[in-house]
C-alpha cells in the first residue's frame, strides 16, 4: 500500500509537468488554477481503470517509463492513471482533498450547501449539518498554489472569540486603521458584498473546502458577489462601519453557517496557519475545530485548568490563549485542549 501510494503520487506529479494538455505552466498558475487541479477528479468510467488497479508496483513503474519515452501520450490512458493516482491519494490517511475544488459546479462547495445567497449573510438552516459527524478539511494546497494569507498585515487581536457583553462574539477583532487594506485569507468566491446594519460594509467569501470567511466594519468594498478571489487579494479597506466603536476588522470563520474560533486555525502571533489541515467534529449546535498534527490533552474527570497547565509545563494563561478560552471555562470530560 505504501509503495503503491508513493508511486501514485510520483506518477501524478510527473504527469502534471508533461505537455499533455492537462496542466499549465507556472506563468498561467493564477488564471488556470482550478483547471490544473481538475485533472484530479475521480471519474473511472471505462475498463482501463480496473486493469490499471490490478498492476503491481513494478508494472506501474515500467508503464511510467514507457510513457515518458513517447512523444505523443494516449489521452485515455493519461486520464485513467490520473483517476487511479487520485483514488490512492484519497485512501491515504494523511491526504484530505480540498473537497469541493474538484466539483464541476462554478460555485464553490455547491454540493455541500445547495444554495448561493448573495443577500443574506446566514441563510443556512440546520438541515445541512444534521448528518455530519466528523470530517477533515485541507486548508492549503501549495502544490496547486492554494495558500493562506492573514486578512491584514501584522494582525493584533483586540477582542477574542466567545462570550462578550452578554452575547456570543462569533469572530475576533483585529486592530487596523481606516483605509488599511483587507485581503482574502483563502481562494474562493465572493458571496456577500454589501452594507449590513450590524456588520457595516461586509464581505463573505465561500472557499472550495466549504469554509466561509467574513470581513466586517469595512470602510470601502473592493469586490462584488460572484467574483473569484485568491488568497492575498484586496477585498476591502478597513474602517468602522456598522455597530463599531472604533476602526477594526471583525473576522469570522464559519462552516455551514456555524462559527469556528479563528484561533483554532490561525496563529495571529506568527501570521500563519497552525496546521494545513483541520478536523471538525459535530456537536449539538456547533463544530469543534482541531488543527491536525498538534499535541492535545483529553480532559479527564477531576481535571482543572491549573492541573492541566502544570502537567505540561505551561501557565494557565498560556493554556487559555492556546484554546481561546477563559480561566473559568467549564471543562467537559472527553473534550480536547491544545497544550503546545
Amino acid at each position: 500500500m505504501n509503495l503503491l501510494f508513493k508511486i501514485s503520487v510520483a506518477l501524478f506529479l510527473g504527469l502534471l509537468n508533461l505537455k499533455s494538455g492537462l496542466c499549465y505552466t507556472d506563468s498561467d498558475e493564477t488564471k488556470h488554477k482550478k483547471d490544473t487541479v481538475s485533472a484530479l477528479v475521480i471519474n473511472p468510467k471505462n475498463p482501463l481503470y480496473d486493469n490499471l488497479s490490478n498492476l503491481s508496483g513494478n508494472e506501474i513503474i515500467n508503464l511510467i517509463d514507457s510513457l515518458l519515452d513517447q512523444k505523443n501520450l494516449p489521452q485515455n490512458l493519461i486520464r485513467e492513471i490520473n483517476d487511479y493516482a487520485e483514488s490512492r491519494l484519497l485512501e491515504h490517511d494523511f491526504y484530505v482533498s480540498l473537497t469541493n475544488y474538484y466539483e464541476d459546479s462554478p460555485i464553490p462547495s455547491n454540493s455541500m450547501y445547495g444554495k448561493w445567497d448573495t443577500k443574506n449573510i446566514l441563510p443556512y438552516d440546520e438541515s445541512i449539518t444534521a448528518n455530519d459527524t466528523s470530517l477533515t478539511l485541507t486548508l492549503v494546497d501549495t502544490e496547486n498554489f492554494c495558500n493562506f494569507v492573514a486578512p491584514i498585515q501584522d494582525p493584533v487581536v483586540t477582542s477574542n472569540f466567545g462570550w462578550r457583553n452578554n452575547r456570543n462574539h462569533n469572530g475576533i477583532d483585529l486592530d487596523l486603521q481606516v483605509w488599511d487594506p483587507v485581503v482574502a485569507s483563502f481562494d474562493g468566491m465572493v458571496r456577500i458584498a454589501l452594507y449590513h446594519p450590524g456588520y457595516g460594509r461586509v464581505v463573505v467569501i465561500r472557499h472550495y473546502n466549504g469554509l466561509e470567511t467574513l470581513y466586517a466594519h469595512l470602510h470601502r468594498l473592493k469586490v462584488k458577489p460572484g467574483e473569484i478571489v485568491e488568497a492575498g487579494q484586496v477585498i476591502g479597506l478597513g474602517g468602522s462601519s456598522g455597530h463599531s466603536t472604533g476602526s477594526h476588522l471583525h473576522f469570522e470563520v464559519r462552516f455551514k453557517g456555524k462559527p469556528l474560533n479563528p484561533k483554532h486555525l490561525i496563529s495571529f502571533k506568527k501570521n500563519a496557519l497552525i496546521s494545513d489541515s483541520l478536523e471538525l467534529t459535530k456537536r449539538k449546535y456547533s463544530y469543534t475545530a482541531l488543527p491536525l498534527g498538534i499535541e492535545y490533552h483529553t480532559i479527564a474527570r477531576g481535571d482543572f485548568m491549573y492541573k492541566i497547565a502544570n502537567r505540561y509545563g505551561i501557565s494557565v494563561n498560556e493554556l487559555c490563549d492556546l484554546n481561546g478560552i477563559k480561566r473559568n471555562k467549564t471543562l467537559i470530560v472527553g473534550r480536547k485542549l491544545r497544550i503546545k
